[in-house]
């Protein structure tokens, strides 16, 4: 009996240290992805996420062997939260490309044109680290490969003559509209006319003239 006692103390206690360690892993990760999306993945440093966490540095080890896995796994959770937003968003307008690609144009429209916008975390990280060979790499390529392969599909479903050669072309806005909103951002910038030129760019290939 006394057996029994002891070990059920002692799963109890694995239990609580499993959920203390899940606790810590969770609470370093959302100090890290948000210290890394405002301030820059090379510029946050261990010290300063086990500080701003309230944890001690063995807790983050204890979860990420190293700082390149926690950037491989702050990518990651990006770009997962990014698509899975993207199918509940758009989700609607499956069955009408145009309206599709309107209400993607939009919301990036109105997203990269918000005061504080940082930007899009995949361009800002290989601009960082410009070593392909990095594990990062692998996720951000992925993001912007999803992107040109749901473009290629929007435009093939418009029905116009060169639908890669269009969704190359809408791929190219939505880099600018990332890139300028950290220059030109802002509400008064130029990144509402996204929407404007991405009508046009179909109504080229569809031989209609924008208004």
């Amino acid at each position: 009996m006394k057996r029994n006692a002891a070990a059920g103390r002692d799963k109890s206690r694995g239990k609580r240290g499993a959920a203390g360690q899940k606790r810590a892993r969770d609470k370093v990760f959302e100090v890290a992805a948000d210290l890394f999306y405002r301030q820059g993945v090379r510029a946050v440093g261990v010290d300063t996420i086990v500080k701003h966490a309230d944890v001690a540095k063995i807790s983050l080890y204890r979860s990420f062997a190293s700082k390149d896995d926690l950037i491989v796994a702050y990518l990651a959770d990006r770009n997962e939260k990014f698509w899975r937003q993207w199918d509940e968003t758009f989700a609607r307008h499956r069955d009408d490309p145009r309206a599709e690609l309107r209400a993607i144009m939009r919301y990036l429209a109105k997203r990269t044109t918000q005061e504080g916008y940082r930007g899009c975390p995949f361009i800002n990280y290989c601009a960082e680290f410009p070593d392909t060979s990095h594990p990062g790499r692998r996720v951000a390529e992925a993001n912007k490969r999803e992107w040109r392969r749901r473009l290629v599909a929007i435009a093939e479903a418009l029905g116009v003559p060169r639908p890669k050669q269009l969704a190359d072309s809408l791929l190219l806005l939505v880099e600018g509209a990332y890139a300028i909103s950290q220059t030109l951002g802002g509400p008064q910038g130029p990144g509402h006319a996204i929407v404007w030129a991405a009508e046009a760019l179909v109504d080229a290939q569809l031989g209609k003239q924008s208004s």
